[in-house]
């Protein structure tokens, strides 16, 4: 395969993804969900460096069969490939068996999506969210009320520090600035005509 056919590589991570390749002088960064186009020599020369193999083939998708099957990854289950919305679509419309597939044929960023929609999105499955603490470690049902727990503090403290008057200001509410008593009204000056 030609080493400078671009390809496209998109970072399944919930996070960034970043590598560097001293002998190229190639220091990238993918942000969650980015895709970028990079050489098939970038790639190949990531398979070399230490846990290069393991970007590739957890955190990042290879969208090229050939450069896929050029570094010797032609045999990938199809979770490969799953992004974010199938993800989603598995959480929340998906049988249990095929979320219990995607759980252990997923590369790892595929989990990490998978918790990140969890928890934020509160999936109603809980059988889902028990198979999926079971085999990451991550009780999303903690993490779920953690979360709705935080919620209501914030709520709570906007509330404690937002202002309220006890004093009605007739005529001027352009004055409705929390004070405990009426402002007093502006100076009125008189003009002299000469």
């Amino acid at each position: 395969m030609d080493d400078n056919k671009l390809i496209k590589v998109r970072n399944r991570n919930n996070g960034s993804t970043g590598y560097e390749l001293r002998d190229s002088h190639i220091v990238r960064k993918f942000e969650a969900g980015q895709t970028k186009e990079i050489t098939f020599g970038e790639l190949r020369e990531l398979s070399y460096i230490p846990g290069g193999e393991y970007i590739i083939q957890n955190l990042l998708v290879i969208e090229d069969a050939e450069a896929l099957q050029a570094l010797n990854l032609d045999n990938v289950e199809p979770e490969y490939f799953y992004d974010e919305a199938k993800i989603r679509e598995l959480l929340f419309n998906g049988t249990l068996e095929e979320f219990l597939d995607f759980l252990d044929f997923s590369p790892e960023g595929g989990l990490e999506i998978a918790k990140q929609i969890a928890v934020n999105e509160e999936v109603p499955d809980t059988r889902k969210r028990e198979a999926l603490s079971e085999k990451t470690g991550f009780n999303i049902d903690a993490a779920i009320s953690l979360n709705k727990q935080l919620d209501v503090e914030e709520e709570e403290e906007a509330k404690e520090t937002k202002k309220e008057r006890r004093v009605a200001v007739k005529g001027n509410k352009a004055t409705d600035t929390g004070r405990r008593a009426a402002a007093p009204s502006a100076p009125q000056y008189k003009v002299v005509k000469k």
